[in-house]
């Protein structure tokens, strides 16, 4: 059927043909709400030890490819130098955290440190039921755990989900790169500390290592490299699914 604008429709078809119009679209956004197999983006999930580079890399890889809508994640810390609220992360108070977390907004969180939370709302995740293409940071154990985490949250649509999605361990050149970017963060760390995180960072790749989909490692000075074979393995995954977009750096890289 031709819907008709209401310049030229007739005035008794103007009404009939309005409602027939937005009842078509609610539908179809209904139908898209429940089966995800018609969505035509892409899930990109990252992650890797902290200093590694995932700030930046997220950064530099959208900037190339605008079509990535990025999910912001929400944190009990106090903002860096720099950071902005509800583009960096959404910012809560440790309580207002703890009594999101109760009320059951969170599709994922963890307690980085005593008091210290970081997570992502199932709010900033419904992108993805649109059909966005969308880029998720997250924990390493959360991505190790991401089909549990989806599975639980999102039962109806959580395989269609992970259909179309690629995880990405961004890991280090050497573990010392991760314990100059540490001290440059804060100079005032003791080594004991450092030693501490890092031995954390060594147990959660060898005890979740074999979970992430692919590993790109992230070397010195060479952040448009990282960010280039992540292009590669995004348009290997586009390329995988019938319905999908490719974007478009992603799909000219040799």
């Amino acid at each position: 059927m031709t819907i008709l604008s209401g310049s030229i429709a007739p005035q008794r078809w103007r009404g009939g043909l309005f409602f027939y119009y937005m009842f078509s679209k609610i539908l179809q956004i209904l139908s898209s709400a429940k089966n995800c197999s018609k969505c035509n983006g892409i899930l990109l999930v990252i992650t890797g030890p902290s200093g590694v580079g995932k700030d930046t890399a997220k950064e530099l890889f959208l900037k190339r490819n605008p079509e990535f809508h990025k999910i912001v994640t929400d944190t009990s810390r106090l903002p860096r130098d720099g950071e902005i609220k509800g583009v960096s992360h959404n910012f809560y108070t440790v309580e207002e955290f703890k009594k999101r977390i109760k009320e059951g907004k969170y599709l994922e969180y963890i307690e980085v440190r005593p008091q210290e939370y970081k997570g992502t709302s199932k709010e900033s995740i419904s992108a993805i039921l649109s059909g966005e293409n969308v880029i998720w940071q997250i924990d390493e154990y959360a991505m190790a755990h991401i089909r549990r985490i989806l599975k639980e949250n999102m039962p109806d649509i959580a395989d269609s989900i992970l259909q179309k999605t690629v995880t990405i361990y961004i890991a280090p050149e050497d573990w010392d790169q991760l314990r100059e970017q540490y001290f440059r963060r804060d100079p005032n760390a003791s080594e004991e500390k450092f030693l501490g995180k890092l031995a954390r960072d060594r147990e959660m790749w060898w005890q979740y290592h074999d979970r992430y989909d692919h590993v790109v490692i992230n070397k010195r000075g060479k952040i448009n490299e990282t960010v280039s074979m992540i292009e590669k393995l995004v348009a290997q995954k586009a390329e995988s699914l019938v319905d999908a977009r490719l974007i478009a750096p992603a799909a000219i890289i040799q």
